[in-house]
């Protein structure tokens, strides 16, 4: 009996080593693959910059590098919870503008610049979102922003005149699938898979951000 005990309590005290050594190896990989697309956006930025027209979509890039940059520290558990709150803020902030600037990209490309109606309606929907997150510092706001901004306006940008830049228009919207796809994936599984659902979701971000550029250069081509 006494073995037996001396024996569980053992199993259990390396059960919880065990536990904890593999939570902090998933958070290290989690903060790999948010580095990850930062480092995809440098590279990016660095080989194609001179060959995308529009800057709106430079800044895109650059930002959603820079708020994955910014939210992998915001992630890490060693800093406290101020320091995590905040750089979790900022990260959302630079995701909101950088939704932002492409809509704005899409926007220009497509040539509903000039329709004041939809300008001041993605600027409102920026602003709102901002307000919104300052009040409360949640995901839902980017979520949100992200639907309307990709899905509704960039897209239907896209769909405007697919005969004009085909090749080009299609990588873009492959490029909003994939990020789109990568948001679903998280909000699926972000419960029950947690560290998995997160780090595909990297990854397909950052393959997005290649669809991405790649289809910007295309579109360069046709203006």
């Amino acid at each position: 009996m006494l073995w037996n005990r001396v024996f569980l309590s053992l199993k259990t005290k390396n059960q919880r080593s065990l536990k904890k050594i593999f939570q902090k190896t998933m958070i290290w990989i989690s903060f790999s693959s948010n580095i990850l697309i930062i480092i995809t956006a440098y590279i990016l930025l660095k080989l194609k910059r001179d060959q995308i027209e529009f800057s709106s979509f430079i800044f895109f890039i650059a930002l959603t590098g820079l708020s994955s940059g910014v939210a992998a520290f915001g992630h890490l558990p060693i800093l406290n919870e101020s320091w995590t709150n905040s750089l979790i803020f900022i990260s959302r902030i630079l995701s909101l503008i950088s939704i932002y600037f492409f809509t704005d990209g899409s926007l220009a490309f497509a040539s509903f610049k000039t329709n004041k109606i939809i300008r001041i309606t993605n600027l409102i929907l920026l602003i709102t979102m901002v307000v919104v997150l300052f009040w409360n510092n949640v995901f839902l706001p980017v979520m949100i922003y992200g639907i309307v901004g990709f899905m509704g306006i960039s897209l239907s940008a896209y769909l405007s005149n697919l005969e004009e830049a085909k090749k080009g228009r299609y990588i873009v919207m492959r490029g909003i699938g994939m990020l789109s796809l990568s948001a679903l994936v998280f909000a699926l599984f972000k419960d029950s898979y947690h560290f998995l659902a997160i780090n595909i979701s990297h990854i397909l971000v950052s393959y997005s951000l290649l669809l991405f550029s790649m289809g910007f250069v295309e579109l360069n081509k046709y203006q």
